[in-house]
C-alpha cells in the first residue's frame, strides 16, 4: 500500500498544477514465454495533452503470474532427459511513456493511437520440482532473481468514452509489444531473445481540465 501511495501522490500533485488526466485501470497481458503466460495486475497514468489531437503519457503498471507450467528437456550436464513442475510467483514492473494521435473527431469519444516504450523489471520467484525420465526420484529447489532493464516497444492502441460530465471517461487499451529479453547467442541462457506480449486495460480517467473549466464557469 506504501508503494501504490508513492506513485499516486506525485501524479496527483502534477495534475493539479498542469490540469490533464489521470487514469487507474486493472490490466491482463499473455506472453509468449513461460514464466510470464497470464499476469493480472493494474496500471497508473498521467497523461499530459499536447495540443487537440496530440496526448503524451507516462505510466507504471505491475503484474503478477501464478500460472504453474512444466515442460521437458535435455540436460548438457549429464545427458539425460528430465521433466520440471514449476509453481510461480513471477511479477513484471513497467515504467513507459507513449505518444499518441486521437484519430476521432467526437466530443465524447477518442481512440489513440501511437508507439508506446518501456522498461521492464521481472522478479523471478520460482519452485522448482523436476525428475530424470524413468527414474523414481525427484529434486526441489527454489529460484529467486531479478531480470532488470528489459526495453519493450509496442503499439498503444486505446478508446475512451466520456461517461460523467466529461470529467470521467472508461477507457479500454491494447498494447501488443516486444521485449527484448536476452542477448542473442549468450552461452548457457535458455530465455529467449525476445517475448512476444498482448496487454489489455480496463480503467477509468479523471480530467481536472474539466473540472477546472466547470468551477470556473460556477464562479
Amino acid at each position: 500500500m506504501k508503494k501504490i501511495f508513492l506513485i499516486i501522490a506525485p501524479l496527483i500533485l502534477l495534475n493539479q498544477l498542469t490540469a490533464q488526466e489521470i487514469t487507474v485501470s486493472s490490466t491482463f497481458s499473455h506472453s509468449s514465454y513461460n514464466k510470464y503466460q497470464n499476469n493480472i495486475g493494474y496500471e497508473i497514468g498521467y497523461n499530459q495533452t499536447i495540443n487537440s489531437k496530440n496526448r503524451l503519457g507516462f505510466s507504471y503498471s505491475q503484474s503478477f503470474n501464478n500460472t504453474d507450467y512444466n515442460y521437458l528437456f535435455s540436460s548438457d550436464a549429464d545427458g539425460k532427459d528430465y521433466y520440471r513442475e514449476v509453481d510461480p510467483a513471477n511479477q513484471r514492473l513497467t515504467f513507459s511513456v507513449d505518444y499518441t494521435f486521437d484519430i476521432l473527431n467526437s466530443k465524447k469519444s477518442n481512440f489513440f493511437i501511437g508507439p508506446k516504450i518501456g522498461l521492464n523489471y521481472f522478479k523471478i520467484n520460482e519452485s522448482v520440482v523436476e525428475s530424470p525420465i524413468n527414474v523414481n526420484e525427484s529434486y526441489e529447489y527454489n529460484s529467486n532473481y531479478w531480470e532488470n532493464n528489459k526495453v519493450g516497444i509496442g503499439l498503444l492502441l486505446k478508446f475512451q468514452r466520456k461517461i460523467f460530465s466529461g470529467m470521467i471517461s472508461i477507457c479500454l487499451s491494447t498494447v501488443p509489444e516486444i521485449i527484448f529479453f536476452s542477448k542473442p547467442g549468450l552461452m548457457g541462457s535458455s530465455d529467449p531473445v525476445m517475448i512476444g506480449v498482448i496487454n489489455f486495460n480496463l480503467g477509468l480517467t479523471y480530467n481536472m481540465k474539466n473540472n477546472n473549466k466547470e468551477i470556473e464557469k460556477s464562479e
